[in-house]
Order: structure tokens, then sequence, then C-alpha cells
């Protein structure tokens, strides 16, 4: 019994913490905007998906087999990736992809203002990629475009998080793309 309280014992604080958070989230001086979520559901929303977890993890620690396997969630994902990467060649190191990588960053960080967020992403994502040696052009291009896409409706529509529209075209394209979306 004490193996099993030892195990939920991370998940217990964790949760007391959710619990703490989620009360000072609750103190948020804000009104939210008719038809709109305040400031205060999204931390919210995210100590309560935690909460649930620890309570998953917590009545697991105690309900679950006694044996010494891999307890939590997480453990057992990683052990399930581990036996999937048995055998499996491990590409070497390199300085180059990951300088290459950081330079992409860098280079997003810089233009996202000057040509939108839109543009800027889907560029980003088509760069990473095609610097991590993703060769599959068409991909690229489709995987690039929807996951941006996806991100300003993630972010516009669902969170409410104004994003940059960058200048001259760049502006009038993503305001054309925002009026599509239906997004005012």
């Amino acid at each position: 019994m004490l193996r099993r309280a030892g195990r939920a014992a991370p998940y217990a604080v964790l949760l007391g913490a959710a619990a703490y958070f989620y009360h000072l989230a609750g103190r948020f001086d804000f009104a939210a905007p008719a038809g709109r979520i305040g400031p205060d559901a999204w931390p919210k929303i995210i100590l309560g998906l935690l909460a649930a977890v620890c309570l998953y993890e917590t009545g697991r620690s105690f309900l679950g087999s006694a044996a010494g396997a891999a307890s939590g969630l997480l453990q057992s994902l990683m052990a399930r990736a581990a036996d999937d990467a048995d055998g499996v060649y491990i590409a070497d190191r390199s300085p180059r992809l990951l300088l290459g990588g950081i330079a992409v960053t860098i280079a997003y960080v810089l233009l996202v203002d000057v040509i939108g967020f839109f543009v800027a992403t889907a560029l980003y994502l088509a760069a990473f990629m095609t610097v991590g040696r993703y060769r599959r052009y068409g991909i690229i291009a489709l995987t690039s475009v929807a996951g941006s896409l996806a991100l300003v409706v993630i972010f516009m529509r669902i969170v409410y998080i104004s994003l940059p529209p960058g200048v001259g075209p760049f502006r009038a394209l993503s305001f054309a793309l925002l009026a599509l979306l239906g997004v005012r």
C-alpha cells in the first residue's frame, strides 16, 4: 500500500496545485464580451483537464496492479516508444540540421510581423520540413498551408488571439483570408 501511495503522490501534488491555480483563475476581474469567453476560461479548461488526469492516475495507482511496471500514462507511452525503437536505425546527429532549424525559426520570428502570421507560418512549416530532409514537396506544400490555416482558425476563432496581419499586400491577403473564415 505504501508503494501505491508513493506512485500516487506526484499526482496528488499536481492535483492540489491545479485546484489552487483554478481558484486563482476564478479571481480574474474581467467581463467577457457577449458571445465570447473571458481570459479566465482557458486556464480553467487546462487546469480542469490536468485535474482529471491526476484523478485518473491517482485512482489507477491504488486500483491498478501492484507490479512494478510503469504506472503512469506518460511512463506507459515512453515504454511503448522504447519497445518500438528497438532495432531501428537512428540517424546520426547533425549540427547542420540543428543550425538550419534554428535559422528558420529566427527568420520566422523576424518576418511574422512583416508578411503576416498565415504566410509566415506556412513558409516556416515548409522550410522546417525541408531542412529536416523531407522531400515530398507536394505533401510539404499541402501540410504547410493546411497547418497554417488550422492555426489561424484555432487562434482567431477559438482562442480569440489577434495575429499579425503583415504589411502591404500581405495585410490584404490576411484580411481576405479572415473574411473567408468569417472572422471579424
